[in-house]
């Protein structure tokens, strides 16, 4: 039981740390983000497509090395496709910002009633009155991007800069949080 004590602690010390190194990750990122909004919104539909690419180049190894099943025909279209939308977006990527930007603004919104929900229930057991409030606020922001997305939606250039103004947030109440662990007591 002592042994659960004391690496229940050890690991409640080391994730204080890493809240605060996210949130000034995030910061530093939503700062760049902010000062050029183009780069930034060019540079998620870039990564997107990269992940694409490395998700398909394994699909594809994985329906090419497997010798027979039921996966194969799925792993090797899945991989083709996968494979042709990273390609097509790196190559055209202002074609793709306007799908992405739909995609980041439900994320925006379901991140937002998600944290929003998780700071009701901070605030029934208890929480810090600055730290669910904290949570709260950012989870309102988080939403409100999202509508102002979803309404401006033809007009993609805004993408960079509410991203931005989004991890700004982000990694200000990460920075807190961290903060707030590091000072609760150890339980």
């Amino acid at each position: 039981m002592q042994g659960d004590a004391i690496l229940g602690t050890i690991l409640f010390m080391i994730t204080w740390k890493w809240f605060i190194v996210e949130g000034i990750l995030l910061f530093i990122l939503g700062i760049f983000a902010i000062a050029q909004p183009e780069i930034a919104t060019l540079t998620v539909v870039e990564l997107l497509a990269w992940l694409l690419i490395f998700v398909g180049a394994f699909s594809l190894f994985g329906g090419v090395t497997s010798r027979s099943g039921p996966r194969v025909p799925s792993s090797l279209v899945g991989g083709i496709v996968a494979l042709v939308c990273g390609i097509v977006m790196l190559v055209i990527p202002e074609i793709v910002v306007g799908t992405a930007t739909i995609i980041i603004a439900l994320f925006f919104l379901l991140s937002g009633f998600a944290e929003i929900s998780s700071s009701f229930s901070l605030r029934s057991i208890g929480g810090h009155n600055n730290h669910w409030g904290l949570a709260f606020f950012n989870g309102l922001i988080s939403v409100v991007l999202g509508i102002v997305l979803l309404t401006y939606w033809p007009e993609v250039a805004i993408l960079g800069l509410l991203l931005g103004i989004n991890f700004l947030f982000s990694g200000s109440y990460l920075i807190s949080l961290g903060w707030f662990f590091r000072n609760a007591p150890a339980h």
